[in-house]
């Protein structure tokens, strides 16, 4: 499967389905003072329940997408 983010392409079906949660709720970052904090627990729990994806594997997944994309939005904000 041919992907933009071939140096960490997700390794399994649950990894590629957060890559689409992720991508889902883009909307739902939560900002402090114009900074990336975190990524709302439920609307990706919601989303994952849309998108009949394991809700077990999803939370598990999630502090590491969070952190992924915090880490990534704040790196472009500087």
């Amino acid at each position: 499967m041919d992907c933009p983010y071939r140096i960490h392409a997700p390794h399994t079906e649950e990894g590629w389905q957060a890559l689409a949660l992720l991508e889902l709720c883009a909307g739902q970052v939560k900002l402090a003072q114009s900074v990336a904090v975190g990524l709302d627990l439920n609307a990706w729990l919601a989303a994952a329940g849309a998108q009949d994806y394991n809700p077990h594997a999803m939370t598990l997944l999630f502090p590491a997408a969070e952190r992924g994309l915090v880490t990534a939005l704040n790196a472009h904000s500087t």
